[in-house]
């Protein structure tokens, strides 16, 4: 659409923590910044805005990242990804997107996330966690433990897929659950 991205720039202090320095930062100066640097584009009303990305630098100002993570602008499949980032302290972009369809054309399969690690361009979430913590060195030290992270990955996913069970007992992941948990029915 041709429309230049909002960009909040922040230098998260790690040592204190990313909630501690949004707060010290204070939500009013963030607003403030991404109001002057592009005055023309409203706040959104919802997912669907036609509205540019918005860019989150969490990084030094004068070092650009080599890492840019980009989703929608909602916790989900970019969650685990963003949460890799923060954990090990890699500095990256975060650009959140709305309505606009403008990552079509160059994301892999024409969805989201997409991550930019200097020329690699990876998408799937999965793929994507797996990266970066091959790249923090957090996936294992050996290959018995290599095994282990897997495993507790796919598990996660096995948890998350199957969390209507949680909300709804009359589900068939429902019925299933207290046995998977180990305790009786009802």
């Amino acid at each position: 659409s041709g429309q230049t991205p909002v960009c909040v720039c922040v230098y998260m202090l790690r040592r204190v923590g990313i909630a501690a320095s949004v707060a010290a930062a204070g939500a009013a100066t963030l607003q403030r910044r991404a109001a002057e640097s592009h005055a023309a584009a409203p706040a959104p009303e919802s997912l669907a805005a036609q509205r540019p990305p918005s860019v989150v630098r969490v990084a030094p100002l004068d070092d650009p990242p080599d890492v840019t993570l980009e989703y929608f602008a909602l916790r989900g499949l970019g969650e685990l990804p963003r949460l890799i980032l923060e954990l090990t302290g890699i500095p990256y972009d975060s650009v959140y997107h709305f309505g606009t369809g403008v990552y079509k054309p160059y994301a892999p399969f024409g969805q989201l996330p997409v991550l930019r690690d200097g020329p690699l361009l990876i998408c799937e979430s999965g793929a994507i966690a797996r990266h970066l913590a091959r790249k923090a060195c957090i996936d294992g030290g050996d290959a018995a433990d290599k095994a282990r992270v897997d495993m507790f990955f796919e598990l996660a996913k096995d948890l998350t897929s199957k969390k209507s069970g949680i909300h709804d007992p009359a589900s068939a992941d429902g019925k299933r659950l207290p046995a998977g948990l180990g305790t009786p029915p009802g």
